[in-house]
């Protein structure tokens, strides 16, 4: 690791005892309500103050657990992170508080937001890639490895639990991390609100949520529609969502959940990127090819799900989730006949479940923990691509089907070493198989199958030192395959790309985190990444984008966090990463040696500082400053694009309404007016990388809570 992040670090580890009881302070999340059985207790280091934050407990490291006995890099998003008084639109504002994980592309819905952990996923031409999202327990991610949050409604979570590093033997098939996401549940309630927003760029928001328990039934329901007009030309969107879940108490500890997710976004349009001339002349301009093109997406998507969990004995529970979502999709991109395709549609259907069963027992004497599970799900995507005939559906240029499946056992095991010092090693084997069946071609030879056989395992150290004070460290190896979408053939003749393969990667981290008793929470982490056959972007004449192995890549970095009480109703926030992406060796089709150079997409340092004060009975104000610093555009380095700052804030005052709760809010996103870009399109041809990030715009709401 280069000495600038020593240095850091360094300073960072120095400065850590002076702030460190920094835990999210009022706001935090609580330990969810949950009936199945409770870890037991993971700090033992008796001298105990008895003035302590509320544990968090953290659920997507397969284990249960308290997220500072955890041996890896973990943070929980509480609900006011997430909505209170914003705009609830894309992640980005909540994910970008997190050290290592950069989030862009939240004003081009029709691209979806890109999220990039650690630097995996940044390669993304649209969606996330190489992040597990998980939404109440059910896979957002596809077997084959990519994920949309356009059917995640922001109104409608609850926390948010984003795991960073390559921890594949608890999900498969990614190599930067998990995002876990919980929405509204009955225990939330008693609850009836509606809330109306409205504000800049034709931006209005309407939504209605109510939870509330029977007895042994209880529910939880969103609905919202989101309208804007966008900043660009050709960036209108329009969403309508539902959320809704059902819980029914089974037995003395049994609890079932049904849950189900509703998207219908009718007509969203993409702007396209820009040349760096273009976006300076104006801001607002569209691509002229989007524009004759009519590019722009339709999408509908309906997710079912069902999570039961239920004890077996007094030291042994268990879970089993089946779902079934079903999306239908029509693309249409801004080129016609001469690339071929330019009009992308598919029918989907993605389904699967699993089971898995957690003891808690000795082992020799002492405490131990053992998961043992199942997965298995199938992807079958209906595709065809036709030209696009200035925005009209022209000749049908290629039609397959394409199946993916993917089937695998883990185990996951915390053993208590010594009270105070636990380890914790895991293993997940994968049976992952692609197939496409060519209907075009009349002899079908586009046809053809992948098989991947692939063992994941990581292990990990964590002591309390001393009480609520941990230091850790892990190591863990991960694979990530190409989607179908990678998978295009660059002779546009349909099938797979025979050279690309899946890229695979080894994790080293070493860790702190802790408590100050009740002013708050600190983390810092070290961590360095070896990555083979990093799958990578790059774009051919008609703009559109094809993927190639890029032989081996390093990241290496230092991540950290501090969260404070500040006392008199104030808090604050902290995050800082600073890292190197960057291309061990790397020879492109054309011969082109880009060994040395950073990894595009993605900046090398962040950081994120929040002020914020906040009193029940009478409101709340808060500012966000959120900075990156430089970015590639290109695998050359020849594009760069200069460190930007972005500065949002947000008041709310809560007025009596007889016996309910009315709140009023407002809020500034880019309050300094800066410009800066909030999409880089990498590779793109002719130079087209840049899409402007929106000006100063203001907005205001009302939420009523009865």
């Amino acid at each position: 690791m280069n000495t600038r992040l020593l240095a850091t670090g360094c300073l960072l580890l120095a400065a850590a005892p002076a702030y460190a009881q920094s835990g999210a302070p009022s706001g935090s999340p609580s330990r969810p309500k949950d009936r199945t059985i409770a870890p037991p207790a993971n700090d033992s280091n008796a001298s105990a103050p008895t003035s302590v934050l509320a544990p968090i407990q953290v659920n997507a490291f397969r284990l249960g657990q308290d997220l500072l006995s955890t041996p890896a890099a973990v943070d929980v998003i509480g609900h006011d992170a997430i909505d209170q008084g914003r705009r609830k639109t894309q992640l980005n504002s909540a994910l970008n508080r997190v050290p290592g994980v950069y989030a862009n592309n939240g004003s081009n819905f029709a691209q979806n937001l890109r999220v990039s952990i650690r630097g995996f996923g940044a390669r993304s031409a649209f969606g996330v890639r190489g992040v597990r999202v998980l939404v109440d327990g059910i896979p957002e991610t596809l077997v084959d490895g990519q994920a949309q949050t356009d059917s995640i409604d922001l109104g409608a979570i609850d926390r948010m639990e984003v795991l960073r590093g390559p921890f594949s033997a608890l999900y498969g098939n990614a190599t930067g991390g998990v995002i876990d996401i919980t929405t509204l549940k009955p225990s939330d309630g008693p609850l009836d609100e509606a809330e109306i927003t409205g504000g800049s760029n034709g931006y209005h928001r309407e939504s209605l949520s109510s939870a509330h328990r029977y007895g042994k039934w209880g529910y939880a329901a969103t609905v919202s529609r989101l309208e804007q007009k966008g900043y660009r030309q050709h960036s209108k969107v329009v969403k309508n969502q539902f959320t809704g879940k059902i819980e029914r108490d089974v037995g003395a500890d049994g609890k079932l959940t049904v849950t189900t997710r509703l998207l219908h976004a009718p007509n969203t349009q993409d702007p396209g990127g820009v040349t760096r001339a273009t976006a300076k002349a104006d801001r607002h301009a569209a691509r002229d090819a989007n524009l004759a093109y009519d590019a722009r997406q339709t999408v509908g998507q309906e997710t079912l799900g069902a999570v039961f969990k239920n004890r077996l004995s007094a030291h042994e529970d268990y879970k089993l989730h089946a779902f079934y979502t079903h999306r239908n999709f029509i693309q249409y991109l801004p080129f016609g006949s001469s690339s071929g395709g330019g009009v992308v549609t598919y029918r989907r259907n993605f389904f699967g479940g699993g089971a898995q069963t957690t003891r808690y027992d000795t082992l020799f004497g002492h405490a131990n923990r053992l998961v043992v599970g199942v997965d298995a799900q199938a992807q079958q995507d209906d595709r065809q691509r036709y030209n696009n005939d200035y925005g009209s559906k022209g000749t049908l240029r290629l039609n397959q089907d394409e199946h993916a499946t993917n089937a695998a056992v883990f185990t996951q095991d915390e053993f208590a070493i010594t009270p105070d010092l636990k380890a914790t090693v895991g293993a997940r084997y994968d049976w992952l198989d692609f197939n496409i069946a060519d209907h075009f071609l009349a002899d079908g030879n586009q046809s053809g199958s992948r098989n991947y056989r692939r063992l994941s395992m990581n292990a990990g150290l964590n002591y309390a030192w001393a009480h609520r004070q941990h230091i850790y460290a892990n190591i863990a190896n991960a694979f990530e395959s190409p989607t179908f979408t990678e998978f295009a053939n660059p002779n546009g003749s349909g099938g797979f790309n025979p050279t690309l393969g899946p890229q695979k990667a080894v994790n080293y981290e070493i860790g702190a985190k802790g408590e100050f008793g009740h002013r708050g929470r600190y983390q810092l982490d070290a961590f360095w990444v070896e990555v083979r056959d990093a799958i990578t972007a790059y774009a051919e004449q008609g703009d559109r984008t094809f993927y190639q192995n890029s032989g081996r890549s390093r990241r290496q970095g230092i991540e950290s966090k501090l969260s404070l009480d500040l006392g008199h109703h104030l808090s604050t926030t902290l995050a800082y990463t600073v890292a190197r992406y960057e291309y061990q060796h790397y020879v492109d089709e054309n011969g082109n040696d880009y060994s040395g150079n950073r990894l595009p997409g993605i900046p090398e340092q962040t950081a994120f500082g929040e002020l914020a004060w906040h009193r029940q009975d009478i409101g709340y104000a808060a500012i966000d400053v959120h900075w990156a610093g430089s970015i590639y555009a290109n695998d050359a380095n020849t594009a760069r694009v200069a460190p930007h700052t972005v500065v949002d804030a947000r008041v709310g005052k809560t007025v009596p309404a007889g016996n309910h709760h009315l709140t009023v809010y407002a809020g500034v996103d880019n309050l300094l007016n800066n410009d800066y870009f909030d999409n880089i399109r990498i590779n793109s041809y002719g130079g087209r990388y840049f899409e402007p990030a929106p000006a100063r715009s203001i907005y205001a709401g009302l939420k009523f809570r009865l």
